[in-house]
């Protein structure tokens, strides 16, 4: 678990308390039925139609790839990913990595898990979107398949970091009703 803590801490952009990220979360009990069907209904008339998928070890090349093309068209801090790293967090039967395929393609991913003592908040720990497919509702399909996944397994709340500087990611979670907290992460499984 030690090794776990450390790659996230050093990778997708620490767990611990970075002036350089802003917190967020969302309460599921303020996610409506209203909204979540606005957000499903976005997605079935979304020009791009995507499969998305729990990753497997096969996997572990595509992840590393697509988390290369995301992060280096963001201003986030790059930090690069290592095939033993993928594999010990694949292996982890409480975090999974969501792969969304586009024309047969990995076009992006999600990280997430659950932490909490009775492990009912849901983090997604990390998210990228091919260049050439960002902002054309990829995020959005993602997401939905992280809160598919998190509502099946009794998340009460969803949390996430954004940097500060990406604007345009902070703007895409708050449009999904997300909200800024000051609360440290001391409690998080892994930091």
């Amino acid at each position: 678990m030690h090794k776990i803590k450390k790659f996230f801490s050093r990778t997708f952009f620490g767990l611990e308390r970075d002036p350089n990220f802003i917190q967020m979360r969302l309460y599921v009990k303020s996610i409506t039925p209203e909204f979540e069907k606005s957000l499903k209904e976005k997605i079935e008339h979304s020009i791009l139609q995507a499969d998305v998928r729990e990753a497997l070890e096969e996997d572990i090349v595509s992840l590393i790839h697509l988390h290369d093309l995301a992060w280096h068209s963001t201003p986030m801090p790059y930090r690069p990913l290592k095939k033993d790293s993928i594999f010990n967090l694949l292996n982890d039967p409480t975090i999974v990595f969501l792969i969304a395929k586009v024309k047969e393609e990995d076009s992006g991913f999600a990280l997430i898990y659950f932490t909490g003592e009775e492990k009912h908040i849901g983090v997604i720990a990390g998210m990228g979107i091919i260049p050439e497919l960002q902002r054309k509702g990829l995020g959005t399909i993602l997401g939905m398949a992280a809160w598919d996944y998190f509502k099946k397994n009794g998340a009460l709340e969803l949390r996430c970091k954004v940097y500060k500087e990406n604007k345009i990611s902070y703007n895409f979670i708050k449009g999904l009703r997300f909200e800024e907290y000051d609360d440290d992460f001391v409690h998080w499984k892994l930091f």
